[in-house]
Protein backbone atom coordinates (compact mmCIF):
# COMPACT_ATOMS: atom_id res chain seq x y z
CA UNK A 1 0.00 0.00 0.00
CA UNK A 2 2.75 2.43 0.97
CA UNK A 3 4.66 1.73 -2.25
CA UNK A 4 1.71 2.93 -4.31
CA UNK A 5 1.34 6.22 -2.43
CA UNK A 6 3.93 8.14 -4.52
CA UNK A 7 2.10 7.04 -7.68
CA UNK A 8 -1.18 8.34 -6.27
CA UNK A 9 0.43 11.67 -5.49
CA UNK A 10 1.79 11.90 -9.02
CA UNK A 11 -1.63 11.32 -10.59
CA UNK A 12 -2.60 15.03 -10.76
CA UNK A 13 0.73 15.80 -12.41
CA UNK A 14 0.22 13.06 -14.98
CA UNK A 15 -3.31 14.22 -15.68
CA UNK A 16 -2.14 17.79 -16.20
CA UNK A 17 0.33 16.64 -18.86
CA UNK A 18 -2.12 14.57 -20.92
CA UNK A 19 -3.06 17.44 -23.30
CA UNK A 20 0.62 17.90 -24.10
CA UNK A 21 1.97 14.37 -24.54
CA UNK A 22 -0.77 13.51 -27.01
CA UNK A 23 0.14 16.30 -29.43
CA UNK A 24 2.65 15.53 -32.23
CA UNK A 25 6.07 17.25 -32.14
CA UNK A 26 6.04 20.61 -33.97
CA UNK A 27 7.90 20.78 -37.27
CA UNK A 28 10.55 23.46 -37.70
CA UNK A 29 12.12 24.26 -41.09
CA UNK A 30 15.82 24.31 -40.26
CA UNK A 31 17.10 24.88 -43.82
CA UNK A 32 16.26 28.57 -43.58
CA UNK A 33 18.24 31.69 -42.64
CA UNK A 34 19.01 31.78 -38.92
CA UNK A 35 16.53 34.61 -38.26
CA UNK A 36 13.75 32.62 -39.92
CA UNK A 37 14.55 29.57 -37.80
CA UNK A 38 14.62 31.69 -34.64
CA UNK A 39 11.29 33.22 -35.62
CA UNK A 40 9.71 29.77 -35.96
CA UNK A 41 11.09 28.67 -32.61
CA UNK A 42 9.99 31.89 -30.95
CA UNK A 43 6.36 31.25 -31.95
CA UNK A 44 6.29 27.90 -30.14
CA UNK A 45 5.12 27.53 -26.56
CA UNK A 46 7.62 26.23 -24.01
CA UNK A 47 6.00 22.80 -24.15
CA UNK A 48 6.03 22.72 -27.96
CA UNK A 49 9.68 23.77 -27.98
CA UNK A 50 10.58 20.95 -25.61
CA UNK A 51 9.20 18.42 -28.12
CA UNK A 52 10.97 19.73 -31.22
CA UNK A 53 13.25 17.14 -32.86
CA UNK A 54 16.97 17.73 -32.18
CA UNK A 55 20.32 16.02 -32.74
CA UNK A 56 23.51 16.96 -30.92
CA UNK A 57 25.71 15.91 -33.85
CA UNK A 58 24.08 18.16 -36.47
CA UNK A 59 24.90 21.88 -36.40
CA UNK A 60 21.53 22.69 -38.00
CA UNK A 61 19.94 22.01 -34.61
CA UNK A 62 22.05 24.60 -32.81
CA UNK A 63 19.21 27.21 -32.81
CA UNK A 64 16.90 24.61 -31.24
CA UNK A 65 19.30 23.94 -28.40
CA UNK A 66 19.95 27.64 -27.93
CA UNK A 67 16.20 28.27 -27.73
CA UNK A 68 15.87 25.51 -25.12
CA UNK A 69 18.63 27.08 -23.06
CA UNK A 70 17.18 30.58 -23.08
CA UNK A 71 13.43 29.89 -23.04
CA UNK A 72 11.59 30.91 -19.90
CA UNK A 73 9.60 28.20 -18.15
CA UNK A 74 11.43 25.03 -19.14
CA UNK A 75 12.64 22.55 -16.50
CA UNK A 76 16.36 22.39 -15.79
CA UNK A 77 16.74 19.06 -17.62
CA UNK A 78 16.29 20.87 -20.95
CA UNK A 79 18.86 23.54 -20.08
CA UNK A 80 21.34 20.85 -19.02
CA UNK A 81 20.70 19.00 -22.28
CA UNK A 82 21.17 22.21 -24.27
CA UNK A 83 24.46 23.12 -22.57
CA UNK A 84 25.86 19.63 -23.22
CA UNK A 85 24.76 19.70 -26.89
CA UNK A 86 26.01 23.24 -27.57
CA UNK A 87 29.35 22.48 -25.93
CA UNK A 88 29.67 19.48 -28.26
CA UNK A 89 28.46 21.28 -31.39
CA UNK A 90 30.64 24.37 -30.81
CA UNK A 91 33.63 22.41 -29.48
CA UNK A 92 33.55 24.95 -26.70
CA UNK A 93 33.17 25.15 -22.90
CA UNK A 94 30.01 25.37 -20.82
CA UNK A 95 31.24 28.74 -19.53
CA UNK A 96 31.42 30.13 -23.08
CA UNK A 97 27.98 28.73 -23.95
CA UNK A 98 26.37 30.19 -20.83
CA UNK A 99 27.93 33.63 -21.27
CA UNK A 100 26.66 33.67 -24.87
CA UNK A 101 23.21 32.66 -23.64
CA UNK A 102 23.16 35.41 -20.99
CA UNK A 103 23.81 37.93 -23.77
CA UNK A 104 20.56 36.85 -25.46
CA UNK A 105 18.25 36.87 -22.42
CA UNK A 106 15.89 39.89 -22.35
CA UNK A 107 16.71 42.31 -19.54
CA UNK A 108 13.24 41.90 -18.02
CA UNK A 109 13.43 38.08 -17.89
CA UNK A 110 14.90 37.76 -14.40
CA UNK A 111 13.69 34.18 -14.07
CA UNK A 112 15.71 32.80 -16.99
CA UNK A 113 18.69 34.99 -16.10
CA UNK A 114 18.69 33.53 -12.60
CA UNK A 115 18.62 29.97 -13.93
CA UNK A 116 21.51 30.58 -16.35
CA UNK A 117 23.56 32.38 -13.71
CA UNK A 118 22.95 29.43 -11.41
CA UNK A 119 24.29 27.02 -14.05
CA UNK A 120 27.32 29.20 -14.70
CA UNK A 121 28.26 29.75 -11.07
CA UNK A 122 27.56 26.19 -9.92
CA UNK A 123 30.38 24.82 -12.07
CA UNK A 124 33.35 23.34 -10.19
CA UNK A 125 35.91 25.86 -8.96
CA UNK A 126 38.63 24.15 -11.01
CA UNK A 127 36.54 24.55 -14.17
CA UNK A 128 36.01 28.28 -13.59
CA UNK A 129 39.74 28.72 -12.90
CA UNK A 130 40.51 27.12 -16.25
CA UNK A 131 38.10 29.57 -17.90
CA UNK A 132 39.40 32.67 -16.09
CA UNK A 133 40.84 34.26 -19.21
CA UNK A 134 37.42 33.99 -20.87
CA UNK A 135 35.91 35.76 -17.85
CA UNK A 136 38.46 38.55 -18.11
CA UNK A 137 37.63 38.97 -21.81
CA UNK A 138 33.92 39.20 -21.01
CA UNK A 139 34.67 41.99 -18.54
CA UNK A 140 37.07 43.84 -20.84
CA UNK A 141 34.76 43.82 -23.87
CA UNK A 142 31.57 45.92 -23.93
CA UNK A 143 28.69 43.56 -23.30
CA UNK A 144 25.18 43.23 -21.86
CA UNK A 145 24.76 43.65 -18.09
CA UNK A 146 23.87 39.98 -17.53
CA UNK A 147 27.16 38.86 -19.10
CA UNK A 148 29.07 41.17 -16.76
CA UNK A 149 27.07 39.87 -13.83
CA UNK A 150 27.95 36.29 -14.68
CA UNK A 151 31.60 37.06 -15.39
CA UNK A 152 32.14 38.88 -12.11
CA UNK A 153 30.40 36.19 -10.08
CA UNK A 154 32.44 33.46 -11.77
CA UNK A 155 35.65 35.40 -11.18
CA UNK A 156 34.83 35.67 -7.48
CA UNK A 157 34.57 31.89 -7.31
CA UNK A 158 37.58 31.17 -9.51
CA UNK A 159 39.82 33.43 -7.39
CA UNK A 160 38.36 32.57 -4.00
CA UNK A 161 38.63 36.26 -3.17
CA UNK A 162 36.84 39.37 -4.46
CA UNK A 163 39.99 41.49 -4.79
CA UNK A 164 40.74 41.22 -8.52
CA UNK A 165 37.09 41.40 -9.59
CA UNK A 166 36.46 44.39 -7.31
CA UNK A 167 39.49 46.23 -8.69
CA UNK A 168 38.40 45.55 -12.27
CA UNK A 169 34.85 46.81 -11.61
CA UNK A 170 36.05 50.06 -10.04
CA UNK A 171 37.96 50.90 -13.23
CA UNK A 172 34.93 50.57 -15.52
CA UNK A 173 31.76 52.66 -15.63
CA UNK A 174 28.65 50.78 -14.57
CA UNK A 175 30.49 47.57 -13.69
CA UNK A 176 30.28 47.94 -9.91
CA UNK A 177 26.48 47.63 -10.01
CA UNK A 178 26.66 44.36 -11.95
CA UNK A 179 29.35 43.05 -9.60
CA UNK A 180 27.04 43.75 -6.67
CA UNK A 181 24.09 42.13 -8.47
CA UNK A 182 26.16 38.98 -9.00
CA UNK A 183 26.51 38.39 -5.26
CA UNK A 184 23.00 36.94 -4.83
CA UNK A 185 23.89 34.15 -7.26
CA UNK A 186 27.21 33.12 -5.69
CA UNK A 187 27.23 30.04 -3.43
CA UNK A 188 28.84 32.08 -0.65
CA UNK A 189 30.38 30.38 2.36
CA UNK A 190 32.26 27.17 3.05
CA UNK A 191 35.30 26.63 0.88
CA UNK A 192 33.96 28.46 -2.18
CA UNK A 193 34.10 32.04 -0.97
CA UNK A 194 34.09 33.04 2.70
CA UNK A 195 31.17 35.37 3.43
CA UNK A 196 33.42 37.81 5.30
CA UNK A 197 35.53 38.30 2.17
CA UNK A 198 32.57 39.93 0.42
CA UNK A 199 30.99 41.46 3.50
CA UNK A 200 33.88 43.82 4.24
CA UNK A 201 34.10 45.67 0.89
CA UNK A 202 30.32 45.80 0.48
CA UNK A 203 29.78 47.15 3.99
CA UNK A 204 32.49 49.74 3.35
CA UNK A 205 30.75 50.75 0.14
CA UNK A 206 27.50 51.34 2.05
CA UNK A 207 29.37 53.67 4.40
CA UNK A 208 31.44 55.50 1.80
CA UNK A 209 29.33 55.84 -1.36
CA UNK A 210 27.17 58.92 -1.87
CA UNK A 211 25.36 57.48 -4.91
CA UNK A 212 21.87 56.21 -3.93
CA UNK A 213 21.82 53.56 -6.67
CA UNK A 214 25.14 52.09 -5.62
CA UNK A 215 24.21 52.13 -1.93
CA UNK A 216 20.87 50.43 -2.66
CA UNK A 217 22.60 47.63 -4.62
CA UNK A 218 25.19 47.22 -1.86
CA UNK A 219 22.47 46.89 0.78
CA UNK A 220 20.64 44.37 -1.42
CA UNK A 221 23.80 42.28 -1.70
CA UNK A 222 24.76 42.42 1.96
CA UNK A 223 22.48 39.63 3.36
CA UNK A 224 23.92 37.20 0.82
CA UNK A 225 27.37 37.58 2.40
CA UNK A 226 26.60 37.28 6.12
CA UNK A 227 23.28 36.71 7.85
CA UNK A 228 24.09 37.96 11.31
CA UNK A 229 23.67 40.85 13.74
CA UNK A 230 26.32 42.94 11.97
CA UNK A 231 24.35 42.87 8.74
CA UNK A 232 21.12 43.58 10.62
CA UNK A 233 22.72 46.62 12.22
CA UNK A 234 23.83 48.13 8.92
CA UNK A 235 20.44 47.59 7.30
CA UNK A 236 18.48 48.86 10.31
CA UNK A 237 20.61 52.00 10.44
CA UNK A 238 19.54 52.91 6.91
CA UNK A 239 15.87 52.73 7.86
CA UNK A 240 16.37 54.63 11.11
CA UNK A 241 18.33 57.38 9.33
CA UNK A 242 15.31 58.52 7.30
CA UNK A 243 17.44 59.13 4.20
CA UNK A 244 16.86 58.40 0.52
CA UNK A 245 13.66 56.33 0.11
CA UNK A 246 15.04 53.98 -2.56
CA UNK A 247 17.97 53.18 -0.27
CA UNK A 248 15.64 52.62 2.68
CA UNK A 249 13.40 50.31 0.61
CA UNK A 250 16.46 48.27 -0.40
CA UNK A 251 17.40 47.99 3.27
CA UNK A 252 13.87 46.90 4.21
CA UNK A 253 13.78 44.23 1.53
CA UNK A 254 17.21 43.01 2.58
CA UNK A 255 16.06 42.75 6.20
CA UNK A 256 13.20 40.52 5.08
CA UNK A 257 15.81 38.01 3.91
CA UNK A 258 17.58 37.84 7.26
CA UNK A 259 16.57 34.97 9.57
CA UNK A 260 15.16 35.99 12.93
CA UNK A 261 18.08 34.37 14.76
CA UNK A 262 20.22 37.18 13.30
CA UNK A 263 18.09 39.86 14.94
CA UNK A 264 19.13 41.61 18.16
CA UNK A 265 16.74 41.63 21.10
CA UNK A 266 15.99 45.35 20.92
CA UNK A 267 14.04 45.93 17.70
CA UNK A 268 11.22 48.11 18.99
CA UNK A 269 12.83 51.35 17.74
CA UNK A 270 13.12 49.86 14.25
CA UNK A 271 9.48 48.67 14.30
CA UNK A 272 8.35 52.15 15.38
CA UNK A 273 10.45 53.70 12.60
CA UNK A 274 8.72 51.49 10.04
CA UNK A 275 5.30 52.58 11.34
CA UNK A 276 6.35 56.24 11.12
CA UNK A 277 7.65 55.68 7.60
CA UNK A 278 4.36 54.16 6.42
CA UNK A 279 2.39 56.87 8.24
CA UNK A 280 4.38 59.59 6.46
CA UNK A 281 3.71 58.06 3.04
CA UNK A 282 0.75 59.29 1.00
CA UNK A 283 -2.23 56.95 1.37
CA UNK A 284 -2.43 56.28 -2.38
CA UNK A 285 1.21 55.07 -2.38
CA UNK A 286 0.83 52.58 0.45
CA UNK A 287 -0.24 49.87 -1.98
CA UNK A 288 2.87 50.30 -4.13
CA UNK A 289 5.03 47.15 -4.17
CA UNK A 290 7.82 48.90 -2.28
CA UNK A 291 5.58 50.08 0.54
CA UNK A 292 3.86 46.70 0.79
CA UNK A 293 7.28 45.18 1.43
CA UNK A 294 7.92 47.82 4.10
CA UNK A 295 4.58 47.00 5.73
CA UNK A 296 5.45 43.31 5.64
CA UNK A 297 8.73 44.09 7.42
CA UNK A 298 6.78 45.96 10.08
CA UNK A 299 4.48 42.96 10.57
CA UNK A 300 7.47 40.63 10.82
CA UNK A 301 9.21 42.86 13.37
CA UNK A 302 6.00 43.17 15.38
CA UNK A 303 5.75 39.38 15.65
CA UNK A 304 9.05 39.33 17.58
CA UNK A 305 8.06 42.06 20.07
CA UNK A 306 6.51 41.53 23.52
CA UNK A 307 2.80 40.77 23.26
CA UNK A 308 1.34 44.15 24.17
CA UNK A 309 3.91 46.11 22.14
CA UNK A 310 3.34 43.80 19.18
CA UNK A 311 -0.40 44.41 19.31
CA UNK A 312 0.11 48.18 19.36
CA UNK A 313 2.49 48.12 16.38
CA UNK A 314 0.23 45.79 14.39
CA UNK A 315 -2.78 47.95 15.20
CA UNK A 316 -1.06 51.05 13.83
CA UNK A 317 0.19 49.28 10.70
CA UNK A 318 -3.21 47.82 9.91
CA UNK A 319 -4.85 51.19 10.32
CA UNK A 320 -2.40 52.62 7.77
CA UNK A 321 -1.90 49.93 5.18
CA UNK A 322 -2.89 46.69 3.52
CA UNK A 323 -2.38 43.17 4.82
CA UNK A 324 0.09 41.38 2.55
CA UNK A 325 0.02 37.61 2.04
CA UNK A 326 2.81 36.02 -0.02
CA UNK A 327 2.12 32.63 -1.59
CA UNK A 328 4.41 30.60 -3.85
CA UNK A 329 3.97 27.42 -5.86
CA UNK A 330 6.41 24.80 -4.56
CA UNK A 331 8.52 23.67 -7.56
CA UNK A 332 7.82 20.15 -8.80
CA UNK A 333 5.47 19.32 -5.90
CA UNK A 334 2.16 20.78 -7.06
CA UNK A 335 1.62 22.57 -3.75
CA UNK A 336 1.21 26.10 -2.48
CA UNK A 337 3.78 26.89 0.22
CA UNK A 338 0.97 28.35 2.37
CA UNK A 339 -1.81 26.09 3.65
CA UNK A 340 -3.87 28.78 5.36
CA UNK A 341 -3.79 32.40 6.41
CA UNK A 342 -6.01 34.77 8.39
CA UNK A 343 -7.46 38.16 7.39
CA UNK A 344 -9.90 40.57 9.01
CA UNK A 345 -13.41 40.92 7.61
CA UNK A 346 -13.86 43.94 5.36
CA UNK A 347 -10.20 45.00 5.46
CA UNK A 348 -7.93 45.41 2.40
CA UNK A 349 -5.74 42.43 1.49
CA UNK A 350 -3.13 41.88 -1.20
CA UNK A 351 -2.07 38.37 -2.14
CA UNK A 352 1.26 38.20 -3.95
CA UNK A 353 1.36 34.94 -5.91
CA UNK A 354 4.70 33.81 -7.36
CA UNK A 355 5.28 30.80 -9.60
CA UNK A 356 8.86 29.47 -9.60
CA UNK A 357 7.55 26.12 -10.88
CA UNK A 358 7.83 24.96 -14.48
CA UNK A 359 4.07 24.26 -14.68
CA UNK A 360 1.46 27.05 -14.93
CA UNK A 361 -0.62 27.86 -11.86
CA UNK A 362 -3.34 30.27 -10.78
CA UNK A 363 -5.06 31.09 -7.49
CA UNK A 364 -8.84 31.27 -7.21
CA UNK A 365 -10.57 32.43 -4.02
CA UNK A 366 -13.97 30.89 -3.37
CA UNK A 367 -16.83 30.69 -0.93
CA UNK A 368 -16.58 28.32 2.06
CA UNK A 369 -17.15 24.71 1.04
CA UNK A 370 -16.78 25.41 -2.70
CA UNK A 371 -13.41 23.74 -3.34
CA UNK A 372 -14.55 20.71 -5.32
CA UNK A 373 -17.24 22.51 -7.32
CA UNK A 374 -14.97 25.38 -8.38
CA UNK A 375 -12.16 22.96 -9.23
CA UNK A 376 -14.46 20.72 -11.26
CA UNK A 377 -15.98 23.63 -13.18
CA UNK A 378 -12.62 25.26 -13.83
CA UNK A 379 -10.84 22.11 -14.92
CA UNK A 380 -13.52 21.34 -17.51
CA UNK A 381 -13.15 24.69 -19.28
CA UNK A 382 -11.36 25.11 -22.60
CA UNK A 383 -8.97 28.04 -22.95
CA UNK A 384 -10.69 31.05 -24.48
CA UNK A 385 -9.17 33.02 -27.35
CA UNK A 386 -10.22 36.19 -25.55
CA UNK A 387 -7.17 37.46 -23.59
CA UNK A 388 -9.50 39.13 -21.09
CA UNK A 389 -10.86 35.73 -19.99
CA UNK A 390 -8.77 34.11 -17.27
CA UNK A 391 -8.08 30.47 -18.17
CA UNK A 392 -9.78 27.80 -16.02
CA UNK A 393 -11.66 30.33 -13.87
CA UNK A 394 -15.37 29.41 -13.95
CA UNK A 395 -18.06 32.06 -14.21
CA UNK A 396 -19.90 31.34 -10.97
CA UNK A 397 -20.88 33.34 -7.86
CA UNK A 398 -18.79 30.85 -5.89
CA UNK A 399 -15.63 32.55 -7.22
CA UNK A 400 -14.72 35.72 -5.34
CA UNK A 401 -11.31 36.60 -6.79
CA UNK A 402 -8.83 35.05 -9.23
CA UNK A 403 -5.41 35.64 -10.70
CA UNK A 404 -4.54 34.99 -14.30
CA UNK A 405 -2.71 31.76 -15.16
CA UNK A 406 0.90 32.40 -14.15
CA UNK A 407 3.63 30.88 -16.26
CA UNK A 408 7.00 29.87 -14.86
CA UNK A 409 8.72 32.83 -13.22
CA UNK A 410 5.62 35.06 -13.15
CA UNK A 411 4.30 37.01 -10.16
CA UNK A 412 0.91 38.67 -9.75
CA UNK A 413 -0.60 40.87 -7.04
CA UNK A 414 -4.27 40.29 -6.27
CA UNK A 415 -5.79 43.16 -4.29
CA UNK A 416 -9.28 43.05 -2.74
CA UNK A 417 -11.31 43.63 0.42
CA UNK A 418 -11.81 40.58 2.58
CA UNK A 419 -15.40 39.30 2.69
CA UNK A 420 -17.62 40.93 5.31
CA UNK A 421 -18.82 37.56 6.61
CA UNK A 422 -16.38 35.53 8.73
CA UNK A 423 -15.70 31.99 7.60
CA UNK A 424 -13.22 29.53 6.12
CA UNK A 425 -12.95 30.54 2.46
CA UNK A 426 -10.95 28.38 0.06
CA UNK A 427 -8.19 29.11 -2.41
CA UNK A 428 -7.20 26.68 -5.15
CA UNK A 429 -5.28 26.28 -8.41
CA UNK A 430 -7.86 25.36 -11.06
CA UNK A 431 -5.42 24.26 -13.78
CA UNK A 432 -6.65 20.77 -14.73
CA UNK A 433 -5.59 18.14 -12.21
CA UNK A 434 -3.86 20.52 -9.79
CA UNK A 435 -6.67 21.10 -7.30
CA UNK A 436 -6.23 17.77 -5.50
CA UNK A 437 -3.03 19.12 -3.92
CA UNK A 438 -2.93 22.86 -4.61
CA UNK A 439 -5.49 24.32 -2.27
CA UNK A 440 -5.77 26.10 1.07
CA UNK A 441 -7.97 28.20 3.32
CA UNK A 442 -8.33 31.94 3.87
CA UNK A 443 -9.78 32.36 7.35
CA UNK A 444 -11.84 35.55 7.69
CA UNK A 445 -12.29 36.67 11.30
CA UNK A 446 -14.28 39.58 12.79
CA UNK A 447 -11.26 41.01 14.65
CA UNK A 448 -7.72 39.96 13.75
CA UNK A 449 -6.24 41.27 16.97
CA UNK A 450 -8.72 39.29 19.05
CA UNK A 451 -8.01 36.16 16.97
CA UNK A 452 -4.26 36.56 17.50
CA UNK A 453 -4.86 36.66 21.27
CA UNK A 454 -6.55 33.25 21.03
CA UNK A 455 -5.75 31.69 17.62
CA UNK A 456 -7.47 28.62 16.21
CA UNK A 457 -6.67 26.90 12.93
CA UNK A 458 -9.12 25.98 10.14
CA UNK A 459 -10.29 22.61 8.83
CA UNK A 460 -8.63 21.04 5.79
CA UNK A 461 -11.45 21.06 3.18
CA UNK A 462 -10.18 17.83 1.61
CA UNK A 463 -9.61 15.71 4.71
CA UNK A 464 -12.11 17.26 7.12
CA UNK A 465 -9.41 17.31 9.83
CA UNK A 466 -7.68 20.38 11.28
CA UNK A 467 -4.55 21.54 9.45
CA UNK A 468 -1.42 20.50 11.33
CA UNK A 469 0.67 23.45 10.10
CA UNK A 470 0.36 26.72 8.22
CA UNK A 471 2.97 25.93 5.58
CA UNK A 472 3.95 23.06 3.32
Amino acid sequence: MSASLPLIRLLPFALSLLPFVQAPPPRVLLDQPIRAVEYQLGRLTADELSRVERKDDDVRYRPVYFALLTRKGLPRQFRDEAVAALTKLDKSSATHVLLEALAKVPAEDNFTAEKLLGLLLSQPIATLRQQRELLVQAIDQPGPPLVLRGAYGAMFIADGTPDAAWEAALKRDGHLLELLRSVAHIPVGGTILPGAALFKPIAALVNESTDPGTRAEALTALPWTRRDAATFGILAREILSGGNEDVRVAAARALLRLPENAWPQDIEALARAVVAWVSGTDADRRTDPAMLDVIQLGEKLAAALPVETARAVRRELRALGVQVVRIEAVPEQMLFDVKWFVVEAGKPVQIILSNPDTMPHNLVLGQPGSLKEIASLGGSLSVSADPAVKPYVPNTPLVLQATRLLQSGDTERLGFRAPASPGEYIFVCTFPGHWLRMYGVMVVVPDLEAWEAKPTGPIDPMTGAPFTSRRN
